[in-house]
């Protein structure tokens, strides 16, 4: 990540998507670092929430156990508060509905993680871990959030991430809001969204946390209690989680301008099944549904924009493409049909003026970083008109680019976020389609 401050973090994530949490975590299970015993409820309860509602497999990695919050006290001895601030956790996690997590805990000393020798090896650890769940989402705190500990679990996070390059790393702040505005704060290539989550949920799980509320340790008046204003700050609607971008290098305008060479067909769009099948699986999902203007991203030779007028589902289609090539071919291949327009240009910046009610993106987004998917969401997103149709298709196998079909397209939905509602979904062996529809559905 690059550097910027947490007051431009901040302004960020005041207008940030609002999305689900499982559009973030994606189809797999779920690693969350927690620095001390409680932070996973203070950053991630609405991952956790979500992840007990669908059954999916959790891990918690716990670096340390929390033994330094009352070092003046007494009668209760580190050890004795370490273990009761794993009770803690513990039944925390479970008033957030995860039944059965898998636990990582690391014991590493409180307040000084990252200096322990077994931090070194902490990272192979946890990638194993998020082996045997089939973790899709690595979640933690921002490497930047204000404690050396959480300094730790972030970098912990993003090393894991380096072994793991198919992980989503997603990254909370904690105590963030106590950074000056100015103060630096890597968010770069950091892209937030507003996670909604379940507020008396998230309260009974704060409440788990005694030792923190002052309810333990009753002889330490220098030991630590959750102050005040950060107990009303949980009880926001909603936390932040940002995704943090992929590493890697996408294909250029000359890379589709070789494959497109020489009347190539790179994805075999006019021979396979695949392609034959999948429009006709399109087509399918949107029977009964018709369109007035419907737009076309990356189109191609523009098979799938024929095929819907055709079948007479949208009255008109502008079909748009990057390569000046591939859209000669397309008016050729379509002379006939003057329901089709072909337009060149590149996605998110050229896309043709509005208003259209229904638009069809497909196997395009993993072409793009995370910066254009964003744009891309938001520009649609203003173009379509309200109770209008957007039908997104990714491809799931191999893409060889940072983002697989099935990233780009939750990363997609999630920056559309509360704009659309999901209509319909199929999955199918190698692709999903998912239509949304902006606005509520009707009925």
């Amino acid at each position: 990540m690059s550097a910027g401050s947490w007051g431009e973090y901040r302004a960020r994530c005041e207008t940030a998507p609002v999305t689900h949490a499982a559009r973030l975590i994606g189809d797999g299970g779920l690693v969350v670092l927690a620095p001390h015993p409680d932070d996973e409820t203070f950053g991630a309860s609405a991952l956790f929430i979500e992840a007990g509602r669908s059954g999916r497999k959790v891990g918690i990695v716990a670096l340390t156990d929390g033994e330094a919050s009352h070092k003046g006290s007494k009668s209760v001895s580190r050890a004795e508060l370490a273990a009761i601030r794993r009770a803690e956790q513990a039944a925390a996690v479970a008033a957030l509905g995860v039944a059965h997590p898998e636990w990582l805990r690391l014991g590493l000393p409180d307040g000084g993680a990252s200096r322990d020798a077994r931090f070194a090896s902490a990272a192979a650890a946890i990638a194993s871990l998020c082996d045997r769940l089939g973790a899709t989402a690595l979640a933690a705190p921002h490497p930047d959030d204000p404690h050396p500990d959480h300094h730790a679990a972030g970098a912990l996070a993003e090393t894991v991430v380096a072994l793991r390059p198919s992980l989503r790393l997603l990254l909370h702040p904690i105590w963030s809001p106590r950074l000056g505005s100015d103060a630096p704060y890597r968010s770069d290539r950091l892209l937030p969204f507003r996670v909604k989550t379940d507020v008396e949920t998230k309260m009974k799980a704060t409440a788990c946390h005694r030792s923190q509320l002052g309810e333990i340790v009753t002889d330490d008046p220098d030991g630590f209690s959750l102050p005040d204003w950060f107990l009303k700050a949980q009880r926001a609607p909603a936390e932040i989680h940002g995704w943090a971008y992929r590493n890697g290098t996408l294909p250029d305008a000359a890379h589709f301008a070789r494959l497109y060479a020489d009347d190539g067909d790179p994805w075999h769009v006019r021979s396979s099944a695949y392609e034959a099948n999948k429009r006709a699986d399109n087509l399918d999902q949107l029977a009964g549904r018709s369109y007035r203007r419907g737009l076309d991203l990356a189109c191609g030779e523009g098979h799938l924009a024929a095929a819907l007028t055709t079948s007479g589902t949208v009255a008109e289609m502008v079909a748009l493409d990057r390569d000046a090539s591939i859209i000669a071919r397309a008016r050729s291949v379509h002379a006939g049909n003057d329901r089709l327009t072909f337009r060149t240009g590149s996605l998110p910046f050229e896309l043709p003026d509005g208003p259209f009610d229904f638009a069809v993106v497909s196997e395009v987004l993993y072409f793009l970083d995370e910066d254009r998917i964003a744009a891309l969401a938001d520009a649609l997103a203003s173009r379509l008109s309200p109770g209008g149709d957007i039908l997104l298709v990714s491809y799931l196998g191999p893409t060889d680019t940072p983002l697989s079909g099935r990233d780009a397209q939750d990363l997609f939905a999630a920056c559309l976020g509360e704009r659309v509602t999901p209509v319909t979904r199929r999955d199918r062996p190698g692709y999903r389609a998912e239509l949304f529809r902006k606005g509520r559905e009707a009925g």
